[in-house]
């Protein structure tokens, strides 16, 4: 037989769970609200951390120890720069290697926007491709394409591709460690020069240094690019986001929109529980009259409005992992980015839907405890 204070605990849950239900519809539709503000919070944000995440894998796939840029990028791609400055930067002490790289976003075929990329030929930046069929670029107007993207725009080895206004030749399918890569086209770095009429210009430096180099050596390396070229910078893989202002304004977005989402989702049951305590003034004078202290009044509606996002913030974690599946294999999506889901993620979008709840939830609570019985008892 269990004892007197469990049995009143589950009496008061069982009060609580009661009161939710009574009211089916309203709480409904604000679980349906949380829900929504949840699902865009997990779906926007593991967007924003694969976009980020995304272009760090290319580069550690290719074993890019330094990224040398454009200091601002105002765009997706930095603007490109003279690649006479390779010497330079290859004579540095630790360097290894110094490859070339010029990328930017073309409409391919019936494809919107896919990431086209040439490399320097003969530098290691290539080793990291397999070949799934066909033969790397030997011949002018020749270019290879990633597994996803070869799926997406229907091409195999031997097709004619269209990129902007030139005609390439399809030499071979590649698969690449990083997904990302895998839905690009990449070509020698001569032919996308001449492609973006860019002769002579990158906008990637990607840089292979001594293994055996310190974390303080490889600073100090850093701080004399930016010394010695004043307009670009140099950063480690990882930090590819925080350099380029179109990954942080697509981080933003999601921020400002998950946001607006939320404060939809707090005002919902804030409305939801306050007309709750509302239609219950009777119930509530009974209550505090029968000796309820205000205290527990409170708490029991604080757990009504727990209880509501607990339940939404659950239904919109698995809304999220949908959407952004959905989102994912979309055509515009597709092989360009993959959402970074982690327990991090899952459990933070809970605690903010129980955040909520409680945002929502303590006027009411705070409300329906400072009644006094007599007023309680007399309303209709």
């Amino acid at each position: 037989m269990l004892p007197a204070p469990s049995l009143l605990i589950m009496s008061f849950f069982n009060l609580v769970l009661k009161n939710v239900l009574r009211r089916s519809s309203r709480s409904a539709l604000t679980i349906i609200g949380i829900a929504i503000g949840i699902a865009a919070v997990v779906s926007l944000t593991s967007i924003a951390w694969g976009f980020e995440r995304g272009w760090a894998h290319i580069y550690q796939a290719r074993g890019t120890d330094l990224v040398v840029t454009k200091k601002v990028a105002r765009s997706t791609m930095p603007m490109p720069f003279p690649e006479t400055i390779k010497p330079e930067l290859q004579a540095m002490s630790h360097v290894l290697e110094v490859s070339g790289v010029l990328s930017d976003v073309f409409g391919v075929e019936d494809s919107p926007a896919i990431v086209v990329t040439g490399l320097e030929q003969g530098t290691s930046s290539w080793d990291h491709l397999k070949l799934a069929s066909g033969h790397w670029p030997d011949a002018k107007n020749t270019v290879v394409i990633g597994t996803i993207a070869a799926e997406m725009i229907g091409k195999s080895v031997g097709d004619k591709l269209q990129i902007d206004t030139e005609e390439y030749t399809v030499s071979g399918i590649f698969s690449s460690p990083a997904l990302t890569e895998n839905g690009t086209v990449i070509m020698p770095l001569p032919e996308m020069q001449s492609l973006m009429n860019r002769r002579g210009m990158v906008n990637f430096f990607d840089m292979r240094l001594d293994p055996g180099i310190s974390a303080v050596e490889s600073v100090r390396l850093r701080e004399m690019i930016k010394a010695r070229f004043p307009d670009l910078t140099a950063f480690s893989p990882g930090a590819v986001a925080q350099n380029n202002m179109a990954i942080q304004a697509a981080k933003a977005m999601s921020l400002a929109t998950s946001l607006i989402a939320l404060v939809v989702g707090a005002v919902g049951v804030m409305n939801t529980i306050l007309m709750s305590v509302f239609e219950r003034l009777q119930e509530i004078g009974v209550l505090l009259a029968i000796g309820w202290r205000r205290a527990r009044i409170m708490r029991m509606i604080l757990f009504e409005s727990l209880l509501l996002s607990f339940v939404g913030g659950t239904a919109g974690c698995g809304l999220g992992l949908v959407a952004t599946h959905m989102l994912q294999t979309s055509p515009w999506i597709r092989g360009k980015l993959e959402g970074e889901f982690s327990p991090m993620l899952l459990g933070g979008a809970l605690l903010i839907a129980l955040a909520l709840g409680a945002l929502g939830g303590f006027y009411p609570a705070w409300l329906g405890s400072r009644m006094s019985p007599m007023t309680a008892l007399r309303h209709q």
